[in-house]
């Protein structure tokens, strides 16, 4: 599944960057911490502690469900309210309508994520793969076809609405799970001794990964910001595609066996040594072939993310370490 949704990522992301200009993508990156810490915050650290719970009521998950809602409606309209406020940070004017406009992505997924998270703990590739696919394909063709109308910095963001809106709809449509009208505190409670640790882990990680994004956009251009965040997905590519294969099924396999420590240190540390030996190859290969990948997908334009990419490739051999851990 993971691969699949790189794979259908990574055709769309080529086309779009035929289409489009560095400064167009380069808005969107300026988002992209806010966007990627707030989605954080969305999921609190509930899912992964429902992923780790062994017994698991429907108390538990409805009373998930009706909290993600109200966090998604809560944050959601502080982003909405600071939308000027980032705007006037990178002295770009147009982030407002920009921020505005994503913020629906965090409503609309807010409605999805306890469905996504049951497949996620029932191991349940096919139907996430389904998903995924359909998500994927129908958001992306929107998106292309209002870059080829000239829509510009406005196929990026009704892409991720109409991303997070089939994705939504997708789960709603294959998962025989429906809430019932049950909240309960102590569910909450219950969980939160997993889920906080998991949330902080989460916001500290979304930061760490696009500070990057937030200095570039501050101290330099929208279109160096662009190269930059090009040079980023190409590189995410194999990484986390690798790591994210790995990490779905051991997660759920890991959360079964939580109480062997001797036979779950075993699994870590086999998973650990497999990873490695696979990614150290693909990012050592990729910053090679830099030059000539981004020349072929890309075209001349994108050329200045060359360095980025072959930059970012040393970082990535260690990605997967760190996403284990």
């Amino acid at each position: 599944m993971p691969s699949l949704k790189k794979a259908v990522q990574f055709v769309i992301g080529i086309v779009l960057a035929r289409l489009l200009f560095p400064e167009q993508f380069g808005l969107i990156g300026m988002l992209t911490i806010f966007m990627a810490v707030i989605r954080t915050f969305l999921d609190s650290g509930f899912g992964a502690a429902l992923i780790q719970k062994r017994e698991v009521t429907q108390t538990d998950i409805c009373s998930i469900f009706y909290f993600n809602i109200a966090i998604g409606l809560v944050t959601a309209g502080l982003l909405c309210l600071g939308a000027p406020w980032i705007a006037a940070f990178y002295n770009q004017p147009i982030l407002t309508p920009l921020t505005r406009a994503l913020s629906l992505t965090i409503v609309i997924n807010s409605f999805g994520l306890i469905q996504s998270t049951i497949l996620v703990k029932n191991i349940n590739f096919k139907t996430q793969t389904k998903v995924t696919m359909i998500s994927g394909i129908l958001s992306g063709s929107i998106g292309i076809t209002m870059a080829g109308f000239g829509f510009g910095v406005w196929s990026l963001v009704v892409q991720q609405i109409a991303a997070s809106f089939f994705s939504t709809v997708s789960l709603w449509a294959f998962s025989s799970w429906r809430p019932a009208l049950i909240l309960s505190f102590d569910a909450l409670r219950e969980m939160f001794g997993f889920g906080s640790r998991m949330l902080f882990s989460g916001v500290l990680n979304q930061i760490f990964d696009n500070i990057y994004l937030v200095v570039i956009g501050k101290l330099f251009s929208a279109v160096d910001l662009g190269f930059f965040t090009r040079a980023k997905s190409l590189n995410d590519i194999p990484s986390q595609t690798l790591a994210d294969m790995t990490g779905r099924v051991t997660f759920p396999v890991f959360a079964t066996i939580q109480d062997d420590p001797a036979r779950l240190k075993r699994g870590l540390n086999r998973t650990l040594t497999t990873l490695v030996l696979l990614n150290f190859p693909m990012m050592i290969g990729m910053a090679v072939m830099a030059r000539p990948l981004v020349l072929v997908l890309l075209t001349e334009k994108w050329a200045p993310c060359i360095p980025f990419l072959q930059l970012l490739c040393l970082a990535g051999l260690l990605y997967p370490l760190h996403l284990m851990n």
